[in-house]
Order: C-alpha cells, then structure tokens, then sequence
C-alpha cells in the first residue's frame, strides 16, 4: 500500500492500513525523533502517542495531504513539548540547589527531577479549580498575566494573587516533604517563581 491507499485506510478505520503504516514508518520515525531528543525511551513515549493520536483521530485526516508530512508535524511539535518540559525539570534542580545550602534533610544531589515533577503535579491537583486554572496558563501555556485575564475576563491583579497563592501553596507541600524547617521558605518561593518565568 502506498501513503495515499494508507491515508485512505486509517481514515476508513483500517487496522490493516494502520499496521502496515505503523511497521513500515516506525523506524524512520524513531530515528528522527531520536536525532532531536537524543533520548530513545524519551522517543519510543513520543512516537507511541503519536501514532495513538493519529488513530484517535483517523476520521478527522481527510484534509491530509501528505500523511508522512502530517506525522512528522507532530512528532517535532511533541519532542519541542518535550525538551521544554524537561529542560524546566532540570532548571528546577538547579535552582533548587543554588538556594538552599547544606541543610536539607534530603540532598539535592539525591532528589531525582522526575520525582520532584511528579511531586510537584501532584500539589498541583490539590490548587481550587479555579487556582489551577490559571497556575497552569502561566506555567505550562506561559501567557503572560495580561493574557490570562483576558482569557479569563478577569483583572490582571486577580491572576497575579491566583498565582502567588498557588506557589505559596506548592512551597508548603515542597517544604514539608523536601525540606528541612530551617531553610528559608523564600528560597522555594524563587525556586518555582523560576520556573513559572520561563
């Protein structure tokens, strides 16, 4: 089958079409991936979603020109997705241990950034609804304050204080698992306000 039969199966909901695409691409796609992240579990995830995303997909591919092309897209779109958001757990480490001295009852060196990540989604889920909301606009859509609010049709000041609550709220649980009492909460505070800004 060639891409055009191939585009015109998955659209048909084929599982034959989807399986010959699915063999016949993967390692071309694993090794592009792979070139951007330079991480082969890391591309394996990617390629994985993407290829699930298509086939959830399927009937809305009729405006697809060229399905390789269209693949390709999102495959660049989520590794972008992906070194952004790992370069944010990285950034996150860093600041962490430029902070805090020696007084943590849990080296730095020790805290894994997948870990602390995951820990940190975790706190987040716990925000209001409504905190959440416009925690998660600013870290992981970064608008701006102004954007937020006219997105929400709120006042900028109401998005500056939703955002200063939830990185108080997050520096409590940070503190409480991470940290000892001694450290400066400040500290934490210009930790995750680090990473809100980038």
């Amino acid at each position: 089958m060639n891409e055009k039969q191939l585009l015109t199966g998955l659209i048909s909901s084929d599982n034959r079409a989807f399986s010959i695409f699915f063999n016949t691409y993967w390692k071309e796609f694993f090794l592009y991936t792979n070139r951007i992240l330079n991480d082969e579990e890391e591309s394996v995830d990617i390629l994985q979603d993407t290829f699930a995303t298509i086939w959830e997909n399927r009937k809305k591919l009729m405006h697809v020109q060229s399905l390789k092309a269209y693949m390709y897209t999102i495959i660049h779109h989520k590794a972008v997705k992906s070194i952004k958001k790992n370069s944010k757990q990285r950034q996150l480490i860093q600041d962490l241990y430029h902070y805090f001295p020696d007084q943590t009852d849990k080296p730095l060196e020790e805290i894994n950034a997948k870990e602390l990540a995951d820990f940190i989604q975790k706190e987040i889920q716990q925000l209001s609804p409504r905190m959440r909301e416009i925690f998660l606009l600013s870290r992981d859509e970064q608008l701006s304050y102004k954007e937020i609010a006219q997105r929400l049709s709120i006042s900028e000041n109401t998005v500056k204080k939703q955002v200063s609550l939830s990185l108080k709220q997050l520096r409590k649980g940070i503190d409480k698992v991470y940290f000892a009492k001694s450290v400066g909460a400040i500290s934490v505070y210009k930790a995750l306000v680090t990473v809100i800004q980038m």
